[in-house]
């Protein structure tokens, strides 16, 4: 019987059960105010084993822990492989950000090699500016130095002239004295009157001359000044193109070698009122991407005298090859 139940728990449950509920019903159903009579019977009694109920519901006590130690131990075997799983799929995510992070650490290495090369490409253009720079203005201090030096030539040799002049001037007065003194004797009459026009003539030639002076002196000044100011002028043009160029931003897709004719109006401090296209490169990027780099670049290094006027209104073809 107990085999029956080890086999088949659920089924020996549902007999016990049963035969339970026939033997409760049959103790309720005797009449117990009867007075038993004893029967004899006709043939040999058979001896039946009474079940004893405890003992029963223990059994099925036992099973039934049995069956809830069989399900425990099937929830923890689940909740295991549960766990092994759960644990299987957190170490592949794990790998897969390691190998996320490992993919950004490659890119960020390229991107940091571009720049760096991109830096090292731009030093070497800036340098080779300022290696042109250098030649260009170690020129222009040597066509200035021969200039000075020519106009000290001139002025020396136009000092030469006038002591000439000068000097024969004076020995032309020294005879017309002469000639005036022998002839004060024969005409002293006249003297008075020649004396005077003399003395006229030689104001007008002083007034002539120092006026001359003046003029020249006024002509050199104007044009040293006029040097000068076109040399600060072509020196604050050259820092607004670098300064623009520094400023501006190559824009994908848009090719090389292109450049456009900006004209640029300005406020007193290099405050840009309005940049328009005059000239245009073919590229509307290109020549937009100009118009942004002067506004970005702003203020402008202008000059603070009077030769701002000459920057108010400025026009100049925008190149970064320059």
């Amino acid at each position: 019987m107990f085999q029956v139940f080890r086999d088949n728990p659920k089924a020996g449950i549902a007999a016990l059960v049963m035969h339970l509920a026939i033997i409760l019903f049959l103790l309720v159903g005797v009449d117990w105010l009867e007075t038993p009579k004893a029967i004899r019977p006709p043939v040999d009694v058979v001896q039946a084993r009474i079940v004893d109920a405890a003992q029963v519901a223990r059994e099925v006590e036992r099973l039934q822990q049995a069956e809830r130690e069989r399900a425990g131990a099937a929830e923890n075997r689940r909740q295991e492989q549960q766990a092994a799983l759960q644990a299987l799929e957190e170490k592949q995510q794990r790998e897969r950000e390691r190998l996320a992070d490992l993919e950004r650490q490659r890119m960020a290495a390229e991107q940091q090699v571009a720049e760096a090369r991109a830096r090292r490409e731009t030093e070497t253009r800036r340098a080779a500016e300022e290696a042109r720079q250098a030649e260009a203005q170690r020129k222009q201090a040597e066509q200035q130095e021969q200039t000075r030096k020519a106009e000290a030539e001139r002025q020396r040799k136009a000092e030469q002239a006038r002591k000439a002049a000068a000097e024969e001037q004076r020995l032309a007065e020294e005879k017309r004295k002469k000639a005036a003194e022998e002839k004060r004797l024969a005409d002293e009459k006249h003297k008075k009157a020649a004396e005077e026009k003399r003395k006229q003539a030689a104001e007008e030639k002083r007034r002539q001359a120092e006026s001359a002076r003046k003029a020249r002196e006024a002509e050199l000044e104007a044009a040293m000044e006029a040097e000068h100011n076109a040399r600060v002028r072509d020196r604050y043009m050259l820092q607004i193109q670098q300064k623009i160029i520094r400023n501006w931003v190559r824009l994908e897709g848009v090719g090389s070698g292109l450049k456009c004719k900006l004209r640029v109006r300005l406020a007193r401090g290099g405050n840009v009122l309005a940049v328009s296209v005059i000239e245009g490169s073919g590229s509307g990027v290109f020549d937009r991407s100009a118009e942004a780099a002067v506004f970005k670049a702003e203020p402008l290094p202008v000059p603070e005298d009077q030769l701002f006027d000459q920057f108010r209104d400025i026009i100049f073809v925008f190149d970064p090859k320059i």
